[in-house]
């Protein structure tokens, strides 16, 4: 095993439900993102969110701009775009 291996790079979380996936989703993985280990991150890990539904209103404007959250709905996850 070679040493980056045990890094995070990257927290995600997938919901299959019908509705569209909210910004408490990212609140939530941004706070989780706060309890990794130091010794495990040499980055800020990325923030994944998948949705089946697609996502809401505040969490597409919240999400605008950051480098640090991907949102992939099953068009982007089936076609890669």
């Amino acid at each position: 095993m070679t040493e980056t291996a045990d890094r995070i790079i990257a927290i995600g979380e997938a919901k299959g439900t019908l509705a569209p996936v909210d910004v408490s989703q990212l609140h939530r993985l941004e706070h989780l993102r706060e309890l990794l280990p130091a010794a495990r991150v040499d980055e800020r890990p990325k923030l994944l969110l998948f949705g089946r539904s697609g996502f809401a209103d505040d969490l597409v404007a919240a999400a605008r701009g950051r480098a640090d959250v991907e949102l992939v709905d099953l068009d982007r996850m089936y076609s890669g775009d």
